[in-house]
């Protein structure tokens, strides 16, 4: 495993930031940490970091000393910048720090500048910059180095959506080519489409972690399809198809509608779909219309943190 956490609790004051929190990321994993505002979700990142140390428990990420933060890459809240030195001379400094040799440095940070479209403004002072293209330079400084351990704090904020979808994609092939990626996020749909694997907070407390597909279909929940045909069909042969659990028809206007309520067990929600107008049209019923309803994160990040967050 590239992070161990083993009973990591850590106070603030009297608040329980974290509260007992055991967890594994391995090597080439991408890890969504999902939960309400002060979940402790940048409390643990800080931890992990070695920034604050916990108060009990153990957090073991090798290799240890220098090393560790030459391997690290990070982005919080506030990053810090020169404000009169440009955009390059602050991320030239930061990859330099971090032992890069300085044509590696060169050719990675202006691939990278041009990547977040700061490449004409990579020669202007940071005064100038917006809070978008500092939260740019952040991440960039924070990659610049080929990390293998990055630990960022809802890196999205500030950003537009090309640069999204261009941190995606480099933190995917950062994953790919071995490095251990956790992120925090509010954005459930952030987590869903990114992460490998979410773990769940709440008041300082690991609710739940697993790949997304799966914790959706461990709540159970029921597909919803509606279907709208040209005209009226036997239903009956619907019943048959596996997960099936109700149905129910009428009609409307000059058409008619079908409700199909299912439990996926196993199959996706659109093979189930695919499985309900394939019997349609076995009944000859000519679809002109279709809407599912689909379990997803969002259902699990409900189910778990029903309440209000406590912690900080």
């Amino acid at each position: 495993m590239a992070v161990t956490l083993r009973d990591v609790t850590k106070w603030f004051g009297t608040v329980r930031a974290l509260d007992g929190v055991t967890l594994d990321v391995g090597k080439g994993e991408i890890l969504g940490l999902l939960g309400p505002n002060g979940s402790g979700k940048s409390t643990l990142l800080k931890v992990i970091a070695r920034l604050i140390p916990p108060d009990d428990g153990s957090v073991v990420r090798p290799p240890a000393g220098r090393a560790t933060m030459h391997g690290t890459g990070m982005l919080f809240d506030h990053t810090a910048h020169w404000e009169a030195l440009t955009g390059y001379e602050n991320a030239w400094f930061f990859a330099r720090s971090y032992g890069m040799d300085p044509e590696a440095a060169h050719d990675r940070l202006k691939g990278l500048f041009e990547a977040f479209g700061l490449r004409e403004r990579l020669g202007d002072p940071v005064s100038g910059y917006s809070y978008g293209m500092r939260r740019k330079l952040g991440i960039i400084e924070a990659l610049a180095h080929d990390p293998s351990l990055i630990l960022l704090d809802e890196p999205s904020i500030g950003l537009d959506y090309r640069a999204r979808i261009t941190l995606a994609g480099l933190l995917r092939d950062a994953a790919r080519q071995g490095a251990t990626v956790i992120f925090s996020t509010n954005d459930v749909s952030e987590a869903a489409d990114l992460a490998d694997r979410v773990a769940l907070f709440d008041r300082g407390r690991l609710l739940v972690s697993g790949e997304p597909s799966a914790l959706i279909r461990s709540l159970g929940a029921v597909v919803m399809i509606e279907l709208r045909l040209k005209a009226p069909i036997d239903t009956r042969p619907l019943e048959e198809i596996p997960g099936v659990e109700g149905i129910g028809a009428e009609e409307r206007g000059e058409g008619f509608s079908i409700t199909v309520a299912a439990t996926p067990d196993g199959l996706g929600p659109s093979s189930l779909l695919a499985r309900v107008v394939h019997a349609v049209a076995a009944q000859g019923g000519e679809v002109v219309g279709a809407d599912l309803r689909a379990p997803g994160l969002p259902d699990v990040f409900l189910a778990y943190t029903g309440g209000e967050s406590g912690a900080s």
